[in-house]
């Protein structure tokens, strides 16, 4: 379905002004509509002969310089990074788009539609949270809920009209690269109306008819990690007849009031979950097999006051000061990047967090001190993802909870067995063990020369700038291998990378190109750089955690090597030397034919525009003459 009645064959006019209608007859490209969209008056001059032989060289040879040629874009998932992107399309940034966003789930919001377990929050400050074009002064508290980001992310896309572009109940089942034809084939499944659709390879639940195939210019992934979700590998599952739970697919229906609850797992939804429930039910077991670090808030300096939520006095003040708003968020954001040493080994940084938290678990965990030998790790502060985790020490700590240490044997048909063989009777147990944080695409990606991106990535998992990867000629991926997912808020990476992405796609619409490739090695070499830096990081220490895909020793394949910053810099490098790039007119005399009528827009259709724009710098005041 598509959102707001609007399908993806006709959508309606963007704010760019260009209807996104796909237009019948078009000549490798170039279509009518394309020509008239110019605004072009009769050409001042007759094209060339040697353009008149070749019919993209003459309709090329009669547009405005630079003007971009229309292409079709499809984007697997419409959570923060298709809305990224929608945005720039909406807003005429990359104009002549035919946007097509598909969402197997029945909303947009990606892992935030998705999460409903009690608790889930970001523990990044919100006000960092955010898209920069689309700053929220009314959050509500210093870290905000699931429902309130999912609730942000469906308003930005009300108000900036981004709905048209998404249909929902869409999951993509394959892409394959036609070399001929010069695009992606993308397939696609309608899904049975169930609000939630896993994704994953063998996994057909929800999934109703035939293939759906569409072609594109231009293929993105953008599903994200956080929606494979991973159940523990501990036998007999099936074999429990109350009631189980996934922390990542949580019916937020249930009632745990008076029940007795198993809860697997401590990561970051694991602590959420203890401190949100531990009121509730009646008795709590958690189960944990690893010690993990509970650090500060990340940037505690503008947590307010016991963590209280903001005001409405100073949510207007936000509101009606929009500068003093900024510089608010600039300041927070400010701490997020200072704070990057400390994920660096042997700075001061990292041993300040080490006492600090040290001390303040323990003082934290008073209650019962034992728990400190338990709980308090060996490795580095921030081996595993920091988590703030408030009121979950505390938890800990109240009567109704305990702690079972160690490996589980089995799922028993009243609860769960552990391997010292102690047996624990359940009324719900919740698994909160985590996501398949692989990178892998979730479904079958070919490329050139029968490349599967699925199976290369098993392996291996190597991408440039995290974003492109070797054999996949028009293809991006969004918060790939290497990108800075452990370094603060994702969404300012996320913008960086959209402004990429724009970047390329528009050289290949302004310069008559039909696909760009990386060149052979780069994903390689450039992953061999990353992991070469990692190795002064903490996050490679002997520590069981996501960034290694729930190993120990696994490598750091998810991590940009280098600050957020640093990434941000290559980002705007543009180092277009990395590429191969196909021309649409192979011969080589007309390699330049992209040079269009020599003539810009503003010269063939003046609406005023500034036309003398070399002239708007400040004049210099001549005090002497030459000869004089």
């Amino acid at each position: 379905m598509a959102i707001n009645g609007v399908t993806n064959g006709a959508t309606e006019d963007g704010i760019n002004g260009v209807a996104h209608t796909v237009t019948n007859g078009a000549l490798n490209g170039v279509t009518e509509a394309d020509t008239n969209n110019a605004h072009r008056e009769p050409a001042p001059i007759e094209a060339t002969e040697a353009y008149k032989k070749y019919p993209l060289a003459y309709e090329l040879s009669k547009m405005p310089f630079l003007w971009p040629r229309r292409m079709k874009v499809i984007v697997a998932g419409a959570g923060a990074s298709a809305l990224s992107l929608a945005h720039e399309v909406q807003t005429g940034v990359l104009k002549n788009i035919d946007l097509h966003i598909l969402e197997k789930n029945q909303g947009l919001g990606g892992t935030w539609f998705e999460n409903q377990y009690p608790g889930c929050a970001c523990d990044i400050p919100a006000h960092a949270y955010l898209f920069t074009w689309a700053p929220n002064p009314r959050w509500s508290e210093y870290y905000v809920t699931a429902p309130e980001i999912l609730k942000y992310f469906e308003e930005v896309a009300e108000k900036y009209q981004l709905n048209q572009y998404i249909t929902t109940g869409r999951k993509v089942v394959g892409a394959e690269w036609n070399d001929e034809k010069q695009q992606w084939l993308v397939h696609s499944k309608q899904t049975d109306g169930r609000r939630t659709v896993v994704s994953s390879p063998g996994i057909t639940d929800g999934e109703v008819g035939e293939d759906i195939v569409e072609e594109c210019d231009i293929f993105i992934n953008a599903s994200g990690y956080f929606n494979h979700w991973r159940w523990p590998t501990t036998p007999g599952r099936e074999l429990f007849q109350g009631q189980l739970l996934h922390s990542a697919d949580y019916n937020p229906k249930t009632d745990l009031k008076g029940k007795k609850v198993g809860l697997i797992g401590n990561g970051s939804s694991g602590i959420q979950i203890t401190a949100a429930i531990q009121k509730e039910v009646s008795e709590l077991t958690v189960f944990m097999r690893n010690p993990t670090w509970i650090t500060a808030s990340l940037g505690s300096s503008f947590v307010p006051a016991n963590g209280e939520p903001f005001t409405e006095e100073q949510k207007a003040f936000w509101a009606k000061n929009p500068d003093e708003y900024l510089k608010y968020r600039k300041a927070v954001e400010k701490e997020l990047n200072d704070g990057f040493p400390f994920f660096i080994h042997g700075t001061k940084a990292q041993a300040d967090a080490l006492d600090f938290t040290t001390k303040d678990m323990k003082r934290r965990l008073a209650k019962k001190p034992e728990l400190a030998e338990l709980l308090l790790p060996t490795y580095p502060v921030g081996c595993r993802r920091p988590t703030p985790g408030t009121g979950y020490l505390e938890a800990l700590c109240a009567d109704n909870v305990e702690i079972a240490w160690g490996e589980l044997d089995s799922f028993t048909a009243k609860g769960i067995k552990s391997a010292d063989g102690t047996e624990r009777e359940f009324d719900v147990i919740i698994c909160a063990t985590g996501f398949d944080m692989s990178m892998v695409p979730r479904w079958p990606t070919i490329g050139l020369n029968g490349v599967d991106l699925q199976k290369k990535w098993k392996e291996d998992p190597a991408a440039y700038l995290s974003a492109i990867a070797n054999d996949m000629p028009n293809y991006f991926v969004y918060m790939g291998p290497g990108a800075p997912v452990g370094h603060g808020s994702l969404l300012p990476s996320i913008e960086r990378v959209t402004l990429y992405i724009v970047d390329i796609i528009n050289k290949l619409q302004t310069q008559n190109y039909s696909s760009f490739l990386l060149k052979p090695g780069k994903a390689k070499n450039w992953q061999s750089q990353m992991l070469a830096w990692l190795e002064k990081t903490v996050w490679g220490d002997n520590c069981q955690s996501s960034f290694k895909n729930g190993t120990v020793d696994g490598k750091l394949y998810s991590f940009h090597g280098g600050s957020r910053l640093h990434y941000f810099e290559l980002l705007r490098l543009h180092r277009y030397e990395d590429f191969e790039w196909k021309s649409r007119c192979p011969e080589p005399e007309l390699e330049f034919a992209w040079l269009a009528s020599g003539f810009l827009q503003q010269e063939l259709h003046n609406k005023g525009e500034d036309n003398v724009w070399y002239f708007n710098q400040e004049p210099e005041v001549l005090t002497s003459f030459i000869g004089e």
